[in-house]
Order: structure tokens, then sequence, then C-alpha cells
């Protein structure tokens, strides 16, 4: 069968040489054969010598075609197409549309499209091979597009060719390569055409600026940025959407630049003009810009109080002098009403995400300004009161976030509302709402009765949040020592009136109890003025608040602080004899009880790991629900707005990474994980089902493909205790990444079928039985049991199949470890190489540390040197230490050293997945199971002994 199929691969061959090397064929006849030399360019058995010779056929067929424009298009895109199935053809591709560039017609778009492909193969492929060839395809690239080509290209008066250009000056900069072509060059061109005639020019022309100042912004002069910035604002009454957005975004990142190169007073006026300038934007037409502009805001540092005092208010203020306030900077005025009720509008939005959006903001300038913040206090107010549970979250956190800066100061007119969320229907609400009643202080007794009072009611209507609630009533008590007494007084003249009888079952009475006793844990005098009959009713409550106190303190200390206070039983115990408290863990001061001792949590216990910690997993969760809300947006092909959504949730998560506690650490890595899943699919979804699709080069989605599946094997083997609900989550993403490969034409069903019917047995085990799966999954399993021969398989009729894929809501636990490994070579960089001698074996010192890994895991070292890998089997009985961490120092052999002046591994450690029974091998020394990757690549260099 293999000699018939190269028969027919030099037959074919044979055909496309003597129709495209000649002249005088017909111009349909040479599109057909054109079309051949496409498909057997693409199909997966094609061989690279096959590939090798189609590409040396066609670059010669544009000497023998250059008077039929039709032809050379076609054969310029398939060139560029044969850059994205291999590199290898860059230099020759590249070689042979650069005489096509001068040309000024659309022939030199679709050269400059292969150019683009041959940039974006290096995109895609820089991380899958050994070296610097990733480089040396951009710098390839920079010695064909000269100085003088870059600009004339730049002026060409075809719109697709200054999109060209400007695609690959980006991904220069992008790729920190942007010195190739000549930084003033490329800040030349990039000034020249953000004013272009065409939108999509004038879009890119600032997605290149911005990617500079993001690259290389501590580089760039300020007089360049000031130019960026001035393009930036005339683009703010652009008539198309995307460019105001993007003019936006520039804004910001030269308000960064500014924040950390000036100072001083015209830094003030700079930094007041800008946040004008990105407030004007908040009555925008387009929500994403609007979006857009709060985020941006939120970002923008050293404004003028009366400025940011000018945004809360629709009404003029004025000054002292009560003159209208101006700033100028570089001739450009600027008067206090610009920014008149920026904030207002924003608060007032129809759109939930730029009332969020306004409220962050709002959050962060009011560090900058206590003024500010007293007032912004009244918008956050009304916020608590919003129709959309996200708002009314991230209203909560913005307060949080203020009281802990000391910027919350809370008034008996806003009283009211600030204890609404008390009695929200979201659970996670009313949590943050009382975790905010901790931080804050209560004005006056009338008011701080009226949180004792919501928190009781609180109790009554949701019993099982008991915990929660006293330790909120025990924070009150401890912040609001002379409220909690005078509570206490009140309570016992009830307690008289009623005889001496109190019924402890009763939501008040416990919730007042626990006020009342936690005003005297913190008193430096050893001594309270609570009367102590009430110590002794609260004794029966003992188990109940030392359990809400989540074991700061034990339940023996606390029993004996109680009987210590208490008269009532310290005379009981008088009566039948001494009383030895040494069997309680509470220490003496003399002899005074001194119960600082016997409370293991310090004073700030608002601020404590563990609540902290809860805010953090609530943040997360909360991203994770937002990521869900893209998939309307992925099956309607808006992979933009996906893209930003899912930008946004990766900022946030790394905002709450700075923060995070050791506990959420697996979590935090989940999500960022799944983002990266999610993003990964939404970009295949657009390869493969777009309606629009062309061919855009194999290679390219099956890179995406393959690193969705090292992605979604992380999640579902790296990550120990998933919950069945998240489980059967992962395997239905599974599912559908390798639904998408039946999509591709050309690819053998058979091992995608077998891998499907694995993990179809795996969700019908979780599931209990297949009648409780998913649409989705009763579909796959169907069409698997369906497809027999390959006769059946059709792979446009599997595209129906992948359309009925829609994620369920899945609420995560999120207390589940991340199984990782840190592999290091001590003292090894490319400074300071091993040395080894060709042909003879050389030994690696290596220091693993591996976490959260069990024992019956299977670990190996993976050695990768080109395309072929070692791998070395990791005993894990050998590694010293405990289960969360264990590490073990070996000397691992390398045996195949080239004979080469030196070399590098990429050397990594993976983990076997036992659960994937599709394509295990056997008898190869290696692993049987397909591997998960749980630990970053490392580079290990070697130089040859006889060049040191």
């Amino acid at each position: 069968m293999t000699e018939d199929l190269k028969t027919m691969e030099g037959a074919l061959l044979a055909r496309l040489q003597n129709q495209l090397s000649s002249s005088s064929a017909d111009s349909p006849r040479c599109l057909r054969t054109l079309c051949l030399a496409r498909s057997l360019l693409t199909h997966p058995d094609s061989t690279e010598i096959t590939r090798r010779s189609i590409v040396e056929i066609l670059i010669g067929s544009l000497r023998h075609r250059a008077d039929d424009p039709t032809n050379l298009r076609l054969t310029l895109k398939i060139l560029g197409d044969a850059t994205m199935l291999s590199r290898e053809f860059a230099s020759a591709v590249v070689a042979a549309v650069r005489p096509f560039l001068d040309s000024c017609d659309s022939l030199a778009a679709d050269a400059l499209a292969a150019l683009v492909s041959a940039a974006e193969a290096h995109a895609l492929s820089a991380d899958r091979e050994v070296g610097d060839k990733g480089e040396g395809e951009l710098s390839l690239i920079a010695s064909v597009l000269n100085g003088d080509l870059l600009i004339s290209l730049a002026s060409s008066p075809i719109a697709a060719v200054r999109s060209g250009i400007l695609d690959i000056l980006v991904r220069s900069v992008e790729g920190m390569r942007g010195d190739l072509f000549g930084r003033h060059l490329v800040i030349r061109i990039f000034l020249s055409l953000v004013m272009d005639l065409y939108p999509l020019v004038r879009r890119r022309a600032v997605d290149g600026m911005i990617a500079l100042l993001r690259y290389a912004g501590g580089g760039i002069d300020s007089l360049v940025v000031e130019h960026f910035f001035d393009r930036a604002v005339e683009l703010l009454k652009d008539e198309v959407e995307a460019v105001r957005l993007a003019a936006v975004q520039l804004i910001s990142e030269c308000g960064q630049i500014f924040t950390a190169s000036q100072q001083g007073a015209e830094h003030s006026d700079q930094m007041t003009m800008i946040f004008v300038q990105l407030g004007s934007m908040a009555r925008d037409m387009c929500v994403e810009v609007r979006y857009e502009a709060f985020i941006a805001l939120g970002r923008v540092r050293l404004v003028q109080e009366n400025v940011l005092l000018q945004s809360l208010s629709k009404k003029i203020l004025r000054a002292k002098s009560g003159s209208l306030v101006e700033c100028s900077v570089n001739g450009t005025k600027t008067s206090l009403p610009s920014a008149a009720g920026i904030f207002v509008h924003g608060i007032e939005d129809e759109f939930y995400k730029v009332r969020e959006a306004a409220c962050r903001s709002l959050g962060k300038l009011s560090i900058s300004s206590a003024q500010f913040a007293n007032e912004a206090i009244n918008l956050l107010m009304d916020m608590l009161n919003d129709d959309t549970e996200v708002v009314r979250s991230q209203t909560l956190q913005t307060l949080c976030h203020m009281a802990t800066c000391n910027r919350l100061t809370m008034q008996s007119k806003h009283m009211q509302m600030f204890l609404w969320p008390l009695a929200d229907i979201n659970a996670s609400i009313r949590c943050k709402a009382r975790k905010l009643l901790q931080l804050v202080k209560l004005p006056d007794l009338v008011t701080f009765t009226e949180a004792i009072d919501s928190l009781i009611t609180n109790l009554e209507t949701f019993p099982e949040e008991e915990k929660d609630i006293f330790i909120v009533l025990f924070f009150l008590g401890k912040n609001h020592k002379k409220f909690s007494t005078k509570v206490a007084r009140e309570f016992v003249k009830k307690i008289d009136l009623s005889c001496g009888e109190l019924i402890l079952d009763s939501p008040g009475v416990a919730a007042k109890l626990v006020l009342i006793i936690s005003s005297s844990f913190f008193n430096e005098q050893r001594t309270t003025d609570i009367p102590t009959v009430l110590f002794s009713y609260a004794v029966p409550l003992c188990g109940r608040i030392a359990s809400a106190l989540r074991g700061a303190i034990s339940l023996d200390s606390l029993v004996a602080y109680l009987c210590s206070q208490s008269k009532e039983v310290n005379k009981l115990f008088n009566s039948s004899g001494q009383v030895d408290f040494t069997m309680f863990d509470y220490a003496f001061n003399g002899n005074t009880m001194d119960f600082s001792e016997i409370l293991t949590f310090p004073e700030q216990l608002q601020d404590s790991s563990e609540l902290l910690n809860d805010e953090i997993m609530h943040s997360i969760k909360l991203n994770l629900k937002t990521i869900g809300e893209a998939w309307p947006l992925i099956k309607s092909h808006q992979l933009h707005k996906v893209r930003s959504l899912l930008r946004d949730c990766k900022e946030e998560l790394e905002t709450i990474a700075w923060d995070v506690d050791q506990s959420a650490c697996g979590f935090l890595d989940f999500a960022a994980l799944y983002i990266e899943v999610i993003q990964l699919i939404a970009e295949v979804w657009e390869r493969c089902l777009s309606t629009g699709s062309c061919f855009m080069g194999m290679t390219a989605l099956d890179i995406k493909l393959e690193k969705l599946d090292a992605n979604l094997k992380r999640l579902r083997n790296a990550f120990c205790d998933l919950q069945r609900d998240e489980e059967c989550h992962v395997l239905e993403l599974t599912l559908l990444s390798c639904a998408f490969r039946l999509t591709e034409i050309g690819v053998p069903p058979e091992p995608i079928f077998a891998r499907l019917k694995s993990i179809i047995l795996r969700l019908e085990f979780l599931c209990e039985g297949p009648s409780n799966l998913s649409a989705f999954a009763k579909e796959v399993k169907r069409v698997c049991n369906g497809c027999t021969t390959d006769t059946d398989f059709h792979p446009h009729g599997f595209r129906k199949m992948v359309e009925l894929f829609y994620p369920q809501k899945v609420t995560y636990s999120g207390r589940f470890k991340r199984k990782k490994a840190e592999v290091q070579v001590t003292g090894n960089d490319s400074e300071n190489p091993l040395t080894f001698i060709p042909g003879l074996p050389v030994g690696i010192p290596f220091h693993i540390t591996i976490y959260e890994v069990l024992n019956n895991d299977r670990l190996w070292i993976l050695m990768e040197m080109g395309k072929s890998i070692d791998y070395v089997f990791l005993d894990l009985s050998q590694f010293k230490g405990c289960d969360a961490a264990r590490n073990q120092t070996l000397n691992v052999p390398f045996y195949r050293t080239p004979k080469a002046p030196s070399f590098s591994l990429k050397v990594s450690i993976a983990m076997e997945c036992p659960e994937d029974l599709t394509n295990r091998k056997r008898g190869q020394g290696g692993p049987i199971n397909n591997l998960a990757i749980i630990s970053i690549e490392n580079n290990v260099y070697f130089v040859n002994a006889s060049n040191k």
C-alpha cells in the first residue's frame, strides 16, 4: 500500500510540474491544478518530501505565469499557507514573494499576507521547537522589509497592504522584537497611519501604539508618548466604535507612563486632563466604550480633588473664589464642568457591566482623597439596591475595600440602605454585607441598635447562617464596647422584669449574649462594666460561640473565662468545694485572668486570613461565573468580545493573586487554566464553525487543539478532589475538543471515536447512567455508535453535533489542591553550561520538588531535543518530606549527546493520565498512558568539552 501511495504522489507531482511550468496552459486548468496542489499540501499522509516538491513547483510557477494575476494571487495564498504547515519553507517562500511587494496592485497585498502567515507560524509554534528559529523567522522578514520598502508599503493606496504592514509591526512589538525594524521607524509608521481613511487601519495602528507602551514603555521618549496621547484624544470622536474603544485604551496606557515618569503640579494637571478625557466617554453610545472608559478611570492617579468631586455631581461646583477652575496642558484647556456627573452617568447606565465598572473605579479613586470617598458613599449606597446581583456584590466589595483603607465613614442617613443587603435573597451578598459590618465604625447608639436588630432578624430568617452572624456580633461588640455595655444594662433590666427567666433558644437572646460578652474580651484593664449575671447565661452557648469563632478559641478556654467572670457560678463552685481551674487552658496575670493568652487570633481578626480567604474564594467563583457568560458570545462568533471578557477576568485573577492564601492557590490556578481553555475553545470554534471560514493552514488549528488537549488534561488530572459536577464539566469540554477534530478534512476518525467512547463511559459512571447525560453527550454517543465505517464519516455533518454543545452551570467547591512539580539544574544557564563529550552520556544533576502528588501517581522526566523525547521514570519512594511538598536530588544520564559545539534540552515533569486508555503504548520503555505536564518547562544548556 505504501508503494502505491508513493507512485500516486509521484504521478500527481509530475502532473503539477507539467501544467504549472507551461505558460500556454489555460487559466481554468491552472486553477484546478492549484487546488490539487493545496489538497496535497494539507493531506495528513503527505510526506515532507512531497510538500517540499510542491512548494518548489509553486515558486517556479510564479515566473512562468507572471502574466496571469488570478493564478498568481492563488499561488501566493497557497505559499503563505505552506509556511503555516512547516516553517522550513519560510525562507524560500519569503524570497519568492519579495519581488511582488514592489507592485502597486493587489498582488502586493497577497505577498504581504504570505509574510504575515510566516509571522503567524512563528507565533503559533515558537513554543514547540528548540532554539531561536522563531526569532530567526522575524529576522528573515525584517531583512526583506527594509526601511524604504516599509515606508513605501505603508504609503500604498491599497488598504489591505497598509493593514498587512501594521499586522507585521504589531506582531514584532508584541513578541518583544520591535527593534528589528527600528523603533523610530515603527513609531513613525504608527503615527502616520493612525489617522488613515479606513477604520481597520486606524484601529491596528492604535493597537501598535498600545503594544509599544506596554512592552517598551520605559524606553520610549516622553515626547513620543505625548504624541500618542494627542492622537488618541482626536480618535475619541471617531465614528467607528472599535477605534474609539482602542483610543480609550491608548489614553489609559499613556496615563500609566506619565504617572511613572513625571512629578509635580504639571503632572497633576496632565493626569487631570486624562481623567476628564476618559470621563467624556462615559456617555458614549457604545457600551463597550463606556465600560472600558470606567475601567480606565480607576487607573488614573493624582487627579485634582475638585475635579474628582465634580465627577460625583451633575451640579456645577465652584471653587472658593467663586470662579470655575481650569487646568491647561500644552495649550489645551479643560474646565471643571467637563467632568460633571461622570460617575452619576456610570451608576445610572442601563448595562450592568458599566455600572459594575463604575463602582469598581469609585473604590480605587477613593483611596487618594478622603473627601471624595465621603461623597462617593452616597452613590454607592444607591447601588446596594441595584437589580443585578453582580453590581450589588461589587458595591459591597468596594465598600469593604474603602473600609480596609480607612476611607469609609458611616453616617446615620446611610443605615437603612446599608443594612438592606443583610436580607438579600443571595447568600453570598448577605455574607459580604455581614463582613462589611464587621469593618465599619458605627456613629451612635441608635445606628448600633439598628444594626443589632437587623442581625437578629437575619438570624431568625436564616438560622443556618448562625455561625457567620455570631462572629459579626462578636466583632461589633469588640469594636463598640461602650454601646455594648449600654445594651447589656438594658438587657439586664428586661431579665429582672421577667423574674430572671431567660429563653436561651430565642435567636434574639443568643445574639445579644454573644454581643455583650465579646466587649470584655480585649479589655486592657481586665475589668468590665457588664453585669456578671450575663456571663452565667452565656455559659450554655459556649459550644455555639466557640464553633462560630472557627477554632480561634477552644471550648474549654471559653467556659473557663465565662465561669471566672460569673459570680453565680463562683458561688456554686465555692459551695461545693474548691475548683481547680488548671484543667482549662487559660492563663492568669497575677490575680486577674489574662484572656489575651487564650485568644489565638490577633487584634485585627476582621482582616485575618480566614475571612480574607473566604473573600478570595468568592471572588474567584464570581470570575468563573462571568466566564460562563462567554458561551453565547462564542456561539455567535463574537471572538473579540470573548477575548475582552476573558482579558478582564485574567486581570481580576492577577489582582487576587497578590493576596491569595496558600489554601486558595489551587482554586486560583484552576481558574487561570480554565480561562486559557475557554479562550482556546473560542478560537477553535471560530475557525471550525464560522460560516465564512477559509483555509488557513491545518497545522495552525492542530497546534491550538494540541494546546487545548494539554490544558484539559491538566484540569482533569492535576487537581485533587474535583467534585462530580466539576469533573463532568471538564469531561464534556474534552468531548468538545475531540469533536472539533472530527470537523477537519482528512482526519482518520477511528482513534477519535475510541477516545470519545472512553470519555462517554466515564461520564455515564459519574452521571449514574446514560439517561442523565447532557444532550451533547447523548448526541456524541449516538454518532460514535452510528459511524461504523469510513463511508459513514462526513466532517461537515459533525458541525451540527458540535453546535449542540452548551455547558451546564457548575457550582465550584474550590476546595481542591493542585499537583505540580518544580525541576531545576543548580547553577546551569546559558552562561554556565554543563560540559559534554559527543557520543558519551552526560549526567544532569536535577533537584525536583513535587506538591500534592500521591504515591500511586506515575511521574516522568521529559528531556526533549528537537523532535525526540527521552523519558526517565521517577521513583516517588525516594522523595523526602511530607505529602504536601517532597523533594529529591538525583543525577540523570542523557545518552544522545550530538556532535555539535553546544546544544540545549527542554526539561519538564509530566504525570500519566491513568483514565485515558485510548493511546496506551507498551513495550517502548516509556509511559504507557498519555501525559499531563505539571511543571514549567526549563532549558538545560551544554557545551562541548573541547570548546570550553
